[in-house]
């Protein structure tokens, strides 16, 4: 049995043994917790839904809840001990897998089993409320003698633990990142230089006392600290440590030696706040390490000492340990405002504003105070208005009482831009502009050097991640401070550079490049297109879109850039290939109609201009074409486009057109001519050396072959194409390769093999954002999962995938509602028919997430 601790702490026992102190995430305890408090009871997934993330979307809830309970499962089951009873309704434990001390207290009315506060750390709503009710519970009950302890020795106090009281000792509760107060003890001493690194404001002082602590008290050692924001030169450092290691002052480096080859004298020393003086402090570190052989020195900086032997450590923001921080929040919030918790009301706006302020601890701390004032969703839409200053701070972000150096983020700042030299600050006011992550390439385009690039990396000023190729960002925080004196004339101006610069990055890129060719700076420029209008720089948004078009084509699109576009093609001049690739990129995220009305006027504005007439009536028939598989007299337009873009020199738009001709074959019943037509397209495309879309011809060559029986080379064909895809990063391709593979098993009659392509098309569908792709995938599953003898799920799966194509895309082809319709009867037959009516209504009304779940992605 396992047995919980809830009261005064969280820890998972089992067989008298703790496992456990925490787990992976906030909403895994608080599942635990709940179902631990009512162990009897049968717990409703949309009431665990509500109570763990209040507000959320019940689609989203009901995925993060089966996501939280399949990791609970991982860590606490066992073969032997199961603990949890679920179906698709409702949650419980396993009667006597499970005691927890919180029950134990209430059944026993003992007020020596009370062990503290419940689940203290968390103020969700339902949390509090039980947490009041048994403390007030312990406050009925009366005091009862203690049980005997056995009476121990007092331990031993090291005979030089004066020495720490050099360490601050702080009032206020602390809240590491998850794992690196651990991480960093583990080093001691093997390493015996850490240094500390990261921007202003982010607990590099902290951490360090805190470790220091945590080694005087368990491993007894004497520890120390060194202020060192005002050392300068030689002399002030010798008087920061002749203050750390309580050596008279003026007694200098002889006295300090004797102190640290004392055996009973410091053993861990932290030195504070090194970035503005790193010579002076490489030097004394280099001397103190010579001095003591047994020394170990914590250094906390923005910048590396760069020194023999040293081991840095770089210190996160806690944006990515989103309930450590909730928690800081409230913890400081609660110390001006007693009765402050995450509730239903706010929740979203902390977890928003914790986000916007990227965690970074000082901010958290200087808003929380600020409770008494203003509420977290005030704090945040006064964080989103557009300031009267451009890029000012809010003033929330301030408090005068506290260190010069940390009573404001723009204080911490300042410090920061002190140490730098000239041409990295103009170099950091220029990338400040940018509206996201950005490459080296971005820098170049910007004037910006590599000496100054690393000037500001090895300042922590601007974080980096990537691996094959770096990329940076500035942390919103820093980027809005150091904004403040630019005007907005030369951002705009800044971010008009680099548009112009995109433009012609990307068209020197052409369509031969892989997509992980066009990865680095893609996320920059969609955001640069998205703030075009807002800068008046819509003409150059519009081309910048427009070059990118391969990009978009291969690698998918969130839908926001569909509407991005919308608003660049008002405020830009008539423009026939801007309404075309909207026509396209619309249709991809099952908007058909938009992307008609786009289509038509690409057509309108297009005159009698071939170059804009044929990809227009290409781009029109696509859509008509791919909504429903019918040919709706679209024969002539193409062949019309044929000819334009002939006469226009436009081989891809010609090129395009013979697809869709053949796609008119397909819906025909002929694929040996659709065949044929495909090899025109993909001759064509190779002539202008885009191998993507060569390949993807062959895929729907393949496709055809399969229909002619030709499967084993339709199979050479798809496995081609899936390697090319994959080395190029090309998503599009990879999953029309597993939707072809899936057609194919098919064909064989091989329904598990038909199943995992499917399921591996859903996948990719899914994760690229791609509605188009994710609703042709869902055709897929129903007859493998019939012949598989899982009619129900079959059933479900049908019926959604008929509705999801038809609210999205319009009518269904003939001959999709045929393979639909034989599914449904064959399945019907196996479930009868009364059971496959009820599953055939309820898949209809199934939500994306469970339908995800029941076609096992």
């Amino acid at each position: 049995m396992l047995r919980l601790r809830l009261l005064g702490g969280f820890e998972i026992e089992r067989a008298g043994r703790i496992e456990l102190t925490r787990l992976p995430s906030r909403a895994a305890a608080l599942l635990l917790a709940r179902l631990a408090l009512q162990p009897r009871r049968q717990h409703p997934r949309e009431e665990l839904v509500e109570l763990l993330w209040p507000g959320v979307d019940l689609d989203v809830g009901r995925n993060r809840l089966r996501q939280t309970l399949s990791t609970l499962r991982a860590l606490l089951e066992t073969p032997e001990a199961p603990l949890f009873q679920a179906d698709r309704l409702q949650i419980s434990l396993v009667p006597g897998a499970l005691s927890a001390d919180a029950t134990e207290f209430e059944a026993r009315r003992d007020l020596r089993h009370y062990g503290g506060e419940l689940l203290p750390g968390h103020f969700d709503d339902w949390v509090v409320a039980e947490r009041h009710r048994l403390a007030a519970l312990a406050d009925t009950l009366p005091v009862l003698p203690a049980q005997p302890v056995p009476t121990a020795a007092p331990a031993a106090v090291p005979a030089s633990a004066h020495v720490a009281t050099s360490l601050p000792r702080y009032l206020t509760r602390y809240f590491p990142p998850p794992g690196l107060l651990e991480g960093l003890s583990a080093l001691l001493p093997a390493q015996r230089l850490v240094t500390l690194i990261g921007p202003g404001g982010v607990g590099k002082t902290r951490l360090a006392v805190e470790l220091a602590w945590q080694q005087f008290n368990q491993r007894h050692w004497s520890c120390g600290m060194a202020a060192l924001s005002e050392v300068r030169d030689d002399a002030a450092m010798l008087s920061a440590l002749e203050r750390a290691l309580t050596v008279p002052r003026g007694a200098g480096w002889p006295a300090l030696e004797s102190t640290l080859q004392d055996p009973a004298g410091v053993r861990l020393l932290v030195l504070d706040n090194a970035e503005q003086a790193l010579g002076v402090v490489a030097a004394a570190v280099q001397r103190l390490l010579a001095l003591a052989p047994d020394l170990c020195l914590v250094v906390t900086s923005r910048h590396a000492l760069e020194v023999d032997g040293e081991h840095l450590v770089d210190v996160p923001p806690l944006g990515e340990s989103q309930e450590t921080a909730l928690a800081l929040f409230i913890d400081r919030a609660r110390a001006v405002r007693g009765d402050f918790h995450a509730s239903r009301e706010n929740q979203s706006a902390l977890t928003e504003l914790i986000a916007e302020l990227d965690g970074l601890p000082l901010a958290l701390e200087l808003a929380a105070a600020r409770v008494r004032s203003f509420s977290p969703a005030q704090m945040l839409a006064q964080w989103r208005e557009r300031p009267a200053e451009p890029a000012a701070l809010p003033h929330w972000l301030a408090n005068p009482t506290r260190a010069p150096r940390h009573a404001s983020v723009a204080g911490l700042l300042d410090w920061s831009l002190r140490l730098l030299g000239p041409e990295p600050q103009a170099l950091l006011q220029r990338l400040a502009c940018l509206p996201g992550a950005f490459s080296w390439a971005d820098v170049a385009a910007l004037d910006g050097t590599p000496a100054s690039l690393t000037e500001l990396t090895n300042h922590c000023l601007i974080q980096t991640g990537g691996e094959a190729e770096p990329r940076y960002r500035l942390l919103e925080l820093l980027r809005r401070g150091v904004l403040a004196p630019v005007d907005v004339a030369r951002q705009r101006a800044t971010r008009s550079l680099l548009r112009e610069d995109l433009c012609r990055w990307a068209r020197h890129l052409g369509l031969q490049a892989p997509i992980t060719d066009w990865q680095p700076r893609r996320d920059l420029a969609r955001a640069l297109i998205a703030c075009a209008v807002e800068d008046g720089d819509a003409a150059a948004g519009l081309q910048l879109a427009l070059a990118l078009r391969p990009c978009w084509e291969s690698d998918g699109v969130d839908k926001a850039l569909v509407e991005h576009l919308g608003g660049l093609l008002q405020a830009a001049p008539p423009s026939s290939a801007g309404h075309e690739l909207r026509a396209h990129l619309a249709f991809t995220h099952g908007e058909r109609a938009l992307a008609l009305a786009e289509a038509e006027l690409a057509l309108q504005l297009a005159g009698t201009d071939p170059a804009a007439r044929a990809p227009a009536l290409v781009r029109r028939a696509w859509v008509l074409l791919a909504g429903d598989n019918r040919e709706q007299g679209q024969t002539r337009p193409l062949e019309e486009a044929v000819s334009l873009a002939r006469r226009a020199g436009d081989v891809p738009t010609e090129a395009r057109a013979w697809q869709q001709l053949a796609a008119i074959a397909v819906s025909r019943g002929q694929p040996a001519q659709a065949e044929a037509l495909y090899a025109r397209a993909q001759e064509l495309w190779e002539g202008v050396g885009h191998a993507r879309q060569a390949a993807a011809r062959l895929r729907n060559r393949a496709q055809c072959l399969i229909e002619l029986g030709d499967v084993a080379t339709a199979v050479e064909w798809i496995t081609a194409c899936a390697r090319l895809a994959e080395a190029e990063g090309d998503g599009v391709g990879q999953f029309d390769a597993a939707y072809t593979l899936a057609l194919a098993h098919e064909a064989r009659r091989d329904w598990t093999g038909a199943l995992a392509a499917s399921r591996a098309a859903l996948r990719i569908a899914h994760a690229r954002q791609h509605l188009h792709a994710r609703a042709l995938a869902l055709q897929l599953f129903a007859r493998p999962l019939a012949r598989l003898r899982e009619p129900e799920a079959a059933l479900k799966l049908a019926a959604f995938a008929e509705g999801y194509w038809q609210r999205h895309l319009g009518a269904l082809g003939a001959r999709e509602a045929r393979k639909l319709s034989r599914a449904r009867r064959l399945a019907s037959v196996q479930l009868g028919r009364g059971r496959a009516l009820a599953a055939w209504t309820s898949g209809q009304t199934l939500p994306l997430g469970e339908v995800l779940t029941l076609a096992g992605v």
